[in-house]
């Protein structure tokens, strides 16, 4: 075991009045059903085989892959139930051979069940007194020591290589169960201890009515914590990190032990001195009919439901252990022929989530956005939360309609300039991001498609690397400077194997050939547009330089001279100038590329660059069933398509018409495969990819891969969208 506590049950005293005291806490704690509920898996009612004698289950644990409870003393013997599984039950008996015995409950310490008992030796009240300590690794043999201290503890914990007993009003430590040490504290006044728990390298107790909380860093030496001075009892927990008080008042937590927060009790909070222990990564409040969990002391959630109990006043769940995967909860019923110890079980697979409101807070702020006249610009926000709303603002002012994640101005006026941001709200707060300027550019600075390229296999027939083009866009007129690249024997250089040994490449306009090349010898400076020089003499790559071809659509193939076959990189550029852009200079509206996809390193990448001074919105498409309709052999059956912009993954999307899988939805995706021009998938549900962005100038690559590592033929596409 480790040498400290943890994850442990908690209870009332073994006595009357902490009956009563939960029954009190029930009353309460039925308040906290509002606004809670969800739908809920319920409990489950599991035979104890005691009989219906035995009325009350004071404690459970768990431990050594058994569960133990207790019940009450009955005709001087101890009744308790171990399970394997908390399902399967068997009764026992525990006799000191003490006449009125009393016993405390359970707990699983140091690798055993300890169980603490008084009574008398004689069957008079004259006779000598005596105490015991049971303990037992299986929970079915034990072994009696001796107890010479008190006879029951309110909290038994295990230490650094000690046991720490809260009992009465006195605080004491063992290091065999049999010889304690107390430790004096300073409280006074009249009162009791409730709980004693460790954590963080701090033990803290508590008491009930006037006496407070003491604390210690050591075990022995206790002072009071001045914070806890409300009369009526606390409790304690420690859960990764952190200190939850809890009691017939305000709540507090502390995450240091030494200074502390007050948690204000709402009907959606646990409290008083009922029930509430941390296990398996919880804190865990039992109540009337329902459960509260909770992570941080602070926020609660249901935690299923009890089971309905015909006949009966109501239930009162004392303590709860976790094992064999399942919680299992141990009380009894008040009332009617069901009256007597109950043991409820769930299972952990059927649990329910712990998930929390939080206030909004802004994960990913919207960026200052540069714009051209008549072109869009798209502002975006990530913020995190739970039932979040957005409100979009324009220099202080909301704008109507403006209220998803995302705001696009579709078509920008002179009157769009100014300063933009969000207001985020939910049920506990509101944020506001800060500011950011929407400017105004000149249409010669827009942003627009830059580049495009491809490094895959090449192949014959159906495996013969073809990549797209398309020039043109709004209100464009002119030729267009283009640079064309088939990189072959140049990888080689860079430490590519099996590449292509002499690539071929032909520009094709439909059916005709606008150019071809094989080995390029000419004179253009491709450092101009970001190109990396050709190598070899003669060189075997091949390029093509146009600086006037028309605004069209173009396809471009790749192949092995003589039929060869092997790795090559196939490249587009827009290579007019950026200095003579104006508005009407035609520009790269798509490329596109269809090639085989493979696994691991053989995936389809595609580079691209966006250009300029403003973001782009593209759609982007990874097309494989619907290849089939066009008659491509092999096409890939569920392409998966994600966006990085370097090693930072930012979009994805598999299966178009899944919203859930990140696609904007079939209608909106429709939409823009229409403003572009783009063939129309198969159907609705075909596993064919797309996704629609907004791109800041930079570079980018767009993965295909196939779902569950299948392969076969895909084509990637990025259009410019209006």
């Amino acid at each position: 075991m480790p040498n400290h506590t943890h994850a442990r049950p908690r209870l009332f005293r073994f006595l009357p009045a902490p009956r009563l005291r939960r029954a009190s806490g029930i009353l309460a704690l039925g308040l906290a059903t509002v606004g809670l509920a969800q739908t809920q898996p319920t409990w489950s009612i599991v035979p104890h085989g005691l009989g219906s004698g035995y009325s009350d289950f004071t404690s459970i644990v768990f431990g050594n892959g058994v569960f133990v409870t207790t019940s009450v003393v009955a005709n001087g013997a101890l009744r308790y139930a171990t399970s394997p599984d908390g399902l399967t039950w068997t009764a026992r008996t525990l006799n000191a051979g003490l006449s009125t015995p009393g016993y405390s409950r359970v707990r699983f310490l140091n690798g055993r069940f300890i169980i603490m008992s008084a009574g008398f030796t004689g069957s008079g009240t004259t006779t000598a007194r005596a105490g015991f300590v049971h303990t037992s690794t299986d929970g079915v043999t034990w072994t009696n020591l001796a107890y010479a201290e008190a006879s029951s503890f309110a909290e038994l914990i295990f230490v650094n290589g000690r046991y720490y007993s809260a009992a009465g009003s006195t605080i004491a430590s063992s290091a065999d169960l049999t010889t304690w040490t107390a430790h004096p504290t300073p409280l006074a006044g009249i009162y009791s201890y409730l709980d004693i728990a460790y954590g963080g390298g701090r033990w803290f107790a508590t008491t009930n009515g006037a006496g407070g909380v003491v604390t210690s860093t050591d075990g022995s030496t206790w002072t009071q914590v001045p914070f806890f001075s409300q009369l009526g009892g606390y409790r304690v927990e420690y859960l990764d990190g952190t200190w939850f008080f809890y009691s017939q008042g305000n709540n507090a937590v502390s995450t240091d032990g030494t200074t502390f927060t007050t948690v204000t009790r709402a009907n959606t909070t646990p409290g008083g001195t009922a029930t509430i222990l941390a296990i398996n990564g919880r804190y865990l409040a039992p109540g009337p009919g329902y459960f509260l969990a909770g992570l941080d002391g602070r926020n609660w959630a249901q935690f299923g439901l009890w089971p309905t109990i015909t006949g009966a006043l109501f239930a009162s769940y004392n303590e709860m252990a976790f094992g064999a995967g399942r919680y299992v909860t141990a009380g009894n019923v008040f009332g009617g022929a069901s009256a007597g110890g109950n043991i409820i079980t769930l299972a952990e697979s059927t649990a329910p989530a712990l998930t929390f409101p939080v206030p909004p807070s802004i994960t990913t702020a919207p960026l200052a956005t540069n714009a051209v006249l008549g072109r869009s610009a798209t502002f975006s926000v990530a913020a995190a939360g739970g039932g979040n709303t957005d409100q979009w603002r324009k220099d202080n002012s909301a704008i109507a309609g403006a209220t998803a994640a995302t705001y696009t101005i579709a078509t920008v006026t002179a009157a769009s300039a100014g300063n933009y941001a969000v207001r985020i709200t939910n049920s506990l707060g509101t944020t506001t991001s800060t500011p950011v300027a929407l400017t105004l550019i000149p249409a010669a600075f827009a942003g627009r498609l830059a580049n495009m390229s491809i490094r895959t296999g090449a192949g014959t027939g159906d495996n013969t690397l073809i990549v797209g083009l398309g020039l043109g866009g709004a209100a464009t007129s002119g030729p267009k400077a283009v640079l064309a690249r088939a990189i072959g024997p140049t990888l080689g250089a860079f430490g590519v194997g099996g590449a292509l040994a002499d690539p071929v490449m032909t520009v094709l306009q439909g059916q005709s050939t606008v150019a071809t090349n094989d080995d390029w010898s000419g004179a253009f400076d491709f450092g101009s547009v970001g190109a990396f020089a050709l190598a070899g003499t003669p060189i075997r790559d091949s390029a093509i330089y146009n600086p006037a071809l028309a605004p069209n659509s173009y396809s471009i193939q790749i192949v092995g001279k003589n039929n060869g076959t092997g790795i090559a990189l196939a490249e587009i550029y827009d290579a007019t100038p950026s200095a003579s852009f104006t508005a009407t200079t035609p520009r790269l509206v798509n490329v596109s590329a269809r090639t085989q996809v493979g696994t691991g390193d053989n995936i389809l990448i595609a580079g691209f660059a966006v250009g300029g001074q403003s973001s782009v919105r593209v759609l982007i498409r990874a097309v494989g069933p619907t290849l089939g309709t066009f008659g491509v052999g092999g096409a890939l059956l569920d392409p998966k398509l994600e966006i990085y912009s370097g090693s930072t993954k930012i979009n994805e999307n598999d299966n178009w018409g899944s919203p859930a899988s990140g696609a904007a939805g079939t209608a909106e995706l429709k939409a823009a495969f229409t403003s572009v021009a783009a063939f129309a998938f198969a159907n609705d549900t075909s596993r064919d990819a797309a996704l629609v962005a907004t791109l800041a100038p930079g570079t980018y690559t767009a993965q295909i891969s196939g779902i569950g590592n299948t392969t076969g033929v895909a084509l990637v596409e990025i259009y410019e969208l209006p």
